[in-house]
């Protein structure tokens, strides 16, 4: 290797760029090797490939979409009106300074605005990353007594490290980067090997803490280096990866022999886990023809670990960029900008390839945003009342759908439950034995029972034309509702309790007894391990149904009226009286939306089956259609004359049923 030259030409830079001649062939087959097993370049090239799984699969839930269709309508709206004063700046002769100012300030501003939609999508993108692994740790926690009783862990994780890990996980996601300490010859001196492994430690420790901070909103990575008092082996990595699957991870490890430099890499967490061993450097050439070019013993030793350290900073910063950038498509790596800590043609030929990949991903992931935000765009069902149903003689409090769909069931202030043909508008069954409104009904899971509550201070249990009655409560019960394993049931009441009951034995387990006011509305998760609960407390509670306890409290500011969960289980929906309907996340309790439209307080709301409509009704006498993905209204029904106080989508979702202070049920149809 005849790079004498080009060394003595970098002697005078700092010693991090001494090595740099005399590296940079294996820098190069070393970056080779990482782009051939990360990046199929033909297919980059060809532009025919699809946004990673990561992203796909995070990509599915639905406030990802809600988000990415909001984000991409506001960018567009911000692209034409950053042209429009572009255009007016270049084209204008602006004789007001002051005009000029301020259209100069809002172009930054527009920037700003951008910048700061694109963190709070990959915050978001972080976030679900980490509940898709949710499960799967959860998994390997209970999995991990036994894994570390079967197994000898000479040192390498202890099982309480190990389990922090999996705890730390589920509070932030992050990439774990493991580097132990290298295996180095007892050839080399003592104060080599002393210093190389501090050296490592320490100076990735800052340069990761520095580029990629565990606190970042788009690139944490978690760095372990002191823990590991010796070096792993190729067994023990695999050993790692059996405790660690769930968790996404990257390990780098060195061999340092007589006379070479061994680099190992093992990656996981997006796909497929990579294994990449790296053709050694030879340190004995590298000293060498530091020696020639006029440096000292202590010099070349010194900068031979110096390229050590760097080749770690570079391996770890890639695999830190290719991670994130495989979750995110806005994410931006942060090797491009780290040109003075790596020599440009150590760094020149991977930034490239990212970029190309960086720009591919970005093509296809607008491309996608936009064909997502222009068929939400689509016209909108045009829904018709096809039947007006008259039986109840009073107000109609609540209506239920069977889970077959062809029946439904209605609560009255006549003090009567009617079951219904949806079809034909026929009466089937008529429920008498409420002394008082009856003010909720529903199916169970299996559609063999309804329940009923009502002023009475009762609810009743029907499996034919008589009814069980249950008298624990000490006011109205408001809502009933079944889990969606069909064991077990609730009911609030305007005495404050959520009180869960066993199914089978009709027997009441346990009371929930945190609200301080009526409550009004409850129901059950879609896992069934959570039940919402709201009320005139102007809170809402999420409870853990293992525990009895409240997992989140949510102030709301207004009486809570009614909830309603989305069919894939991530979002709730409140109605109120200040006349708002709000999205907000189950598992944080944060608030998504808010739906303004309604002029008097909201009653009821219903998610579509398909999670696209969200339906609610009011005081101001109409049903109101929201698309939950641009957040648009869609469509005002107001045939009834009254007060509207319930609303329920049938389960095929092409059917809308209301009821009203006027007496009458309606069915709603779309085109």
């Amino acid at each position: 290797m005849k790079l004498t030259k080009i060394v003595n030409s970098q002697l005078k830079d700092s010693m991090a760029f001494d090595t740099v001649g005399a590296a940079v062939d294996f820098v190069t087959h070393t970056t080779n090797r990482i782009i051939s097993a990360f990046i199929n370049q033909t297919l980059v090239q060809e532009n025919i490939i699809n946004l990673p799984a990561k992203v796909q699969e995070v990509r599915q839930d639905q406030r990802v979409l809600q988000a990415e269709i909001d984000y991409y309508n506001r960018r567009e709206a911000r692209k034409k009106e950053f042209l429009q004063i572009q255009k007016i700046l270049t084209e204008t002769d602006l004789q007001n300074t002051v005009d000029q100012d301020k259209k100069e300030e809002r172009l930054q501003q527009i920037q700003r605005e951008e910048i700061e939609d694109i963190s709070k999508l990959s915050i978001l993108y972080l976030d679900l990353s980490r509940e898709t692994t949710a499960s799967e740790i959860a998994l390997k926690q209970q999995e991990i007594q036994g894994i570390f009783d079967q197994q000898k862990w000479p040192g390498v994780l202890s099982r309480d490290e190990a389990q922090r890990i999996f705890v730390d996980e589920q509070k932030k996601p992050r990439l774990l980067m493991l580097v132990p300490p290298p295996d180095i010859s007892d050839d080399f001196p003592i104060s080599f090997r002393d210093s190389l492994k501090k050296e490592i430690r320490n100076q990735l420790k800052l340069f990761l803490e520095k580029y990629y901070p565990l606190g970042s909103d788009f690139c944490p990575v978690e760095f372990y280096g002191k823990y590991f008092e010796r070096s792993v082996f190729d067994a023990e990595v695999k050993q790692l990866e059996t405790i660690l699957s769930a968790v996404p991870t990257a390990i780098i490890y060195t061999d340092i022999t007589d006379h070479e430099i061994y680099f190992n890499v093992r990656f996981w967490g997006l796909q497929e886990p990579v294994s990449l061993s790296f053709e050694p450097l030879n340190w004995e050439e590298l000293k060498r023809e530091l020696e020639e070019a006029g440096n000292d013993e202590t010099k070349s030793w010194r900068a031979i670990r110096q390229t050590i350290v760097i080749l770690h900073k570079l391996l770890a910063a890639f695999l830190a960029d290719w991670y994130y950038l495989n979750i995110n498509p806005n994410y931006e790596p942060q090797l491009f900008n780290l040109s003075s800590d790596f020599p440009s043609i150590w760094t020149d030929k991977m930034i490239e390839k990212l970029k190309l990949i960086r720009q591919t991903y970005r093509n296809i992931y607008y491309n996608e945003l936009k064909v997502s935000a222009n068929s939400q765009k689509e016209r909108p069902k045009f829904w018709r009342c096809v039947n007006t149903l008259d039986g109840h003689s009073d107000q109609i409090f609540s209506v239920a759908i069977h889970p077959d769909g062809k029946t439904f069931a209605s609560g009255s202030a006549d003090h009567k439950i009617k079951v219904w043909n949806i079809e034909t508008g026929e009466i089937i069954q008529t429920l008498t034995g409420h002394s008082n409104y009856v003010r909720s009904v529903n199916f169970s899971t299996d559609g063999q029972t309804i329940a009923s509550g009502s002023y009475d201070k009762t609810f009743k249990l029907w499996h034919s034309l008589k009814g069980k009655t249950f008298i624990e409560h000490s006011g109205a019960v408001t809502s009933v509702a079944f889990s969606p394993d069909g064991k077990t049931y609730a009911t609030g009441s305007l005495d404050t309790t959520v009180k869960i009951w066993d199914l089978s034995n009709e027997k009441l387990m346990y009371t929930l007894t945190e609200h301080e006011n009526s409550v009004n509305s409850i129901v059950f998760s879609i896992d069934g391990k959570n039940l919402i609960s709201g009320g005139c407390d102007q809170n809402i509670k999420i409870w853990n149904l293992k525990t009895g306890m409240v997992d989140i409290t949510i102030t709301n500011q207004e009486s809570v009226n009614t909830i309603a969960i989305s069919p894939e289980g991530k979002i709730f929906a409140t109605g109120s009286d200040n006349n708002t309907i709000k999205l907000w996340d189950l598992a944080t309790g944060d608030l998504i939306h808010t739906y303004y439209g309604h002029t008097n307080c909201v009653n009821s709301v219903a998610f579509s089956p398909d999670g696209k409509t969200l339906a609610s009704c009011s005081n101001d006498k109409t049903i109101k259609l929201w698309h939950l993905g641009t957040k648009e209204l869609i469509n005002t029904l107001s045939e009834h004359s009254l007060t509207v106080y319930c609303v329920a989508f049938s389960p095929d979702g092409k059917t809308i049923i209301s009821g009203s202070a006027d007496h009458t049920i309606k069915i709603w149809q779309h085109d």
